[in-house]
């Protein structure tokens, strides 16, 4: 019987990039091993069955069972491909660039780059936290601050990816359907004032769309912004940006002048942190 879909990734493990692609095999749920072939690997005289063996942790395993895979796919930047397709095409075995991998995969999916470095809220980037509270169930594949390389998949039509992964592999922008609202000017844009940032829906800014205190961390405010004008142009309503990101001040010692209540966040210069009773 032949057998369901697995594939063998040939690539060196060193090779930028080829993390975030084991990530997104193992987030998929494809049956897949990894091999890094040496030059009599991939010599006219190597064992026929190398594609079969599995990677256990730098090292190539001799399988003692025949273990058969379906596709192969390599990294570019491997040598002696030519010697590589011949030999998988002798056996039947469908063979493919990563980049041609990551293209079919991503095709049907619109693709949002995620700027580094990465703004966190309970250890998960800020904009997948706020999409996912506001009910978009983006997939994502970023790399932790220890820089390992993690993937979450979901049901909806967002991939929001770290913008390191493909650097120097491809063009980012051929991968995915493109949005199709360019938003010209009704890109979101933002006024940082001395203790509140305010809103807009376009850049004329005569839509305003709301207030929200000054970021906590300075040095982050900027990528901060960034972020939740992102998820202004994607349609993501004020309410659930106020109610994902409420967590942040709540948990922060904040200036003397901020008062809040459950619905809103505002400034009163005077002020001692009290909380504002809901009109």
């Amino acid at each position: 019987m032949w057998p369901k879909r697995k594939i063998q990734l040939a690539a060196s493990s060193a090779v930028p990039g080829i993390s975030g692609v084991r990530a997104v095999l193992e987030e998929i749920q494809v049956d897949y091993s990894m091999v890094e072939p040496t030059q009599e690997d991939l010599s006219r005289e190597f064992r026929p069955n190398w594609l079969d063996k599995p990677l256990d942790g730098n090292t190539v395993q001799v399988l003692e069972v025949f273990s058969p895979v379906t596709e192969l796919i390599f990294w570019p930047d491997l040598q002696e491909k030519d010697a590589l397709r011949e030999k998988a095409l002798a056996k039947g075995i469908e063979f493919q660039s990563v980049e041609s991998f990551i293209h079919n995969l991503l095709e049907n999916d619109l693709i949002i780059w995620i700027s580094e470095p990465t703004v966190l809220i309970d250890e998960r980037p800020l904009l997948l936290h706020t999409l996912d509270q506001a009910g978009f169930e983006p997939t994502i594949l970023w790399a932790t601050p220890d820089g390992q390389w993690q993937c979450e998949r979901k049901e909806g039509v967002y991939w929001l990816i770290s913008e390191s992964w493909l650097d120097g592999l491809m063009e980012k922008s051929s991968l995915g359907r493109r949005i199709s609202n360019d938003r010209g000017n009704e890109k979101a844009a933002w006024e940082i004032r001395e203790n509140q940032i305010d809103f807009y829906r376009s850049q004329d800014r005569k839509k305003f769309v709301g207030h929200l205190p000054r970021w906590p961390k300075l040095s982050e405010e900027k990528a901060a912004v960034q972020n939740i004008a992102m998820c202004i142009d994607l349609g993501v309503s004020w309410l659930d940006i106020r109610l994902a990101l409420s967590s942040i001040w709540k948990n922060q010692r904040m200036a003397d002048n901020l008062r809040w209540n459950i619905n809103d966040f505002g400034w009163n210069a005077g002020a001692c942190r009290e909380e504002l009773s809901a009109p």
